[in-house]
């Protein structure tokens, strides 16, 4: 388009003779916790069922029209070689679809692959993405229902050089219908891309930095002073060591245009964000694009640099368990509570324990924790600790001991029978894990790095999209949940 710039208690070894010795406990057993979730965000609605085939969305407006010449077969080998050979590898290409994106979307009459190459191809004002991801409004009736963008297939590309420039600021957490009101712009895409993050999808996106010449849109109206600012960029372009080997040149603007259009030769940057709830498959649709394009070197330099892509949503999940827990020493008053044999149980690990009113003594627990088959980005933290989910009363403590995010450990719980009376308690523990956003490390990423500040000064930026990529990130980071539960049920005799 003209440019669319646009996881309490720590761990710690119990000192039972310091545990509380407060009123006697029930003698019913404790009332059940919560069941041990994955720790991955919960749709916000029922999931849908899975799509076939692949979906891919091309943003023909006039803004994309510089990544093409009479000569070039970039864009037609990034389609053909790249993305759907990708997807034919994978088998992901039946049914097939190709839908041009302007003002409207293009599905009846699909481009040819030899049309993507063609400059007349693009020529449309705008390219309304919010169109390719937004979940159409219930109607009244099941047959007046329009179909969903994405939900019918199981994987949907969306090939774009970025958002609608709006004067409305960014809004983070504004809803789609509210966001979107003034166009594709970051607020609206990021408000479409969290709603689908909630309902299940993963979200990646790629940067193609590939040859540019010909007309930008800064969407805005320019002024003399806005121009020597792009002037005086281009000017530092040429000496940046990282774009060795390309050279940069803005000229012509028009400043009577509320557009804002000047030619600009160089590089720009092509964005290609991949859409699916097929996670797994989707992950390996990346990384084979990513081959392809080193073999292909379609982009300005056929550099690795040239080509990024990132995970923005589910990211791996980690998985935990407890697998044995003993009597942590022996003598004295540890030597009448007996721990017997632990054993899995429905929600987690059981440990049947006896004892009298002498006993009192540690219990290690030994287990492991281990990363899934994608290791959490930097910007992802994740903090690991141990939670009482239940308990009759205060003589049992928490684990205290730092955990891994990765490898084996030992924590110690304990018992203090000396104040329980006879009977039988059950104590509830579950190993949490929170996801937050590092921030700093966010800010070190490509897409906050090359993300635009304005719509005119940096066109090999996207503009706006850092704060799309964090509102995205978020809420595919952000979540809480149990990897690991272990229930000490203690007999009093």
């Amino acid at each position: 388009m003209p440019s669319r710039r646009a996881r309490t208690e720590a761990l710690a070894a119990l000192a039972l003779v310091a545990a509380c010795k407060g009123s006697a406990p029930s003698q019913n057993p404790a009332p059940q916790g919560p069941s041990t979730q994955p720790v991955a965000p919960q749709p916000a609605q029922p999931a849908a069922p899975p799509g076939r085939g692949a979906r891919i969305v091309v943003d023909v407006s006039e803004s994309i029209r510089g990544f093409t010449s009479a000569s070039s077969v970039a864009l037609q080998t990034l389609h053909a070689q790249v993305i759907e050979a990708s997807l034919s590898s994978l088998q992901l290409n039946n049914p097939f679809q190709r839908c041009a994106l302007d003002t409207d979307l293009h599905c009846e009459a699909p481009l040819t692959v030899q049309q993507l190459r063609a400059p007349a191809t693009y020529r449309g004002s705008n390219a309304a993405l919010h169109l390719a991801l937004r979940r159409p409004p219930r109607a009244p009736r099941p047959d007046m229902q329009a179909p969903d963008p994405l939900d019918p297939w199981a994987v949907t590309v969306v090939v774009t050089d970025g958002f609608q420039s709006t004067a409305s600021p960014f809004e983070p957490n504004a809803a789609s219908d509210v966001a979107c009101t003034a166009g594709a712009d970051p607020s609206c895409l990021a408000a479409l891309l969290r709603a689908r993050v909630d309902e299940g999808y993963g979200v990646w996106v790629g940067r193609l930095f590939m040859t540019f010449n010909g007309r930008y849109f800064a969407e805005r109206r320019l002024d003399p002073a806005m121009w020597a600012r792009t002037l005086s960029h281009v000017e530092a372009l040429n000496r940046e060591p990282f774009w060795n080997g390309v050279t940069f040149a803005a000229s012509r603007p028009v400043f009577t245009s509320d557009t804002g259009p000047f030619d600009w030769r160089g590089a720009r940057p092509l964005m290609v964000f991949v859409l699916s709830r097929d996670i797994p498959r989707a992950r390996q649709l990346v990384a084979e694009m990513q081959r392809r394009l080193s073999v292909e070197r379609i982009t300005v330099r056929g550099a690795p640099e040239d080509v990024a892509f990132s995970e923005w949503a589910p990211f791996e999940g980690l998985s935990a368990s407890v697998v044995n827990a003993v009597r942590n020493e022996n003598g004295g008053t540890a030597d009448t509570l007996y721990v017997d044999r632990a054993q899995p149980g429905a929600q987690g690990l059981v440990i049947p324990a006896r004892c009298d009113v002498r006993a009192k003594a540690r219990i290690r627990l030994e287990g492991s924790v281990a990363l899934g088959s994608l290791a959490p980005p930097p910007f992802a933290r994740v903090d690991l600790a141990w939670r009482l989910l239940s308990r009759p009363a205060n003589e049992l403590l928490v684990p205290r001991e730092p955990l891994p995010r990765a490898g084996g450990f030992t924590a110690l719980t304990g018992i203090d029978c000396t104040v329980l009376p006879q009977g039988r308690f059950q104590y509830d523990l579950g190993l949490s894990a929170r996801w937050t956003v590092d921030a700093a490390a966010l800010a070190r990423e490509w897409f906050s790095t090359e993300s635009g500040d304005t719509s005119y000064e940096t066109p090999e930026k996207v503009f706006g999209l850092a704060d799309l990529a964090r509102a995205v990130v978020t809420a595919g980071v952000a979540r809480e949940g149990l990897l690991a539960r272990v229930s000490l049920v203690v007999q009093r005799q």
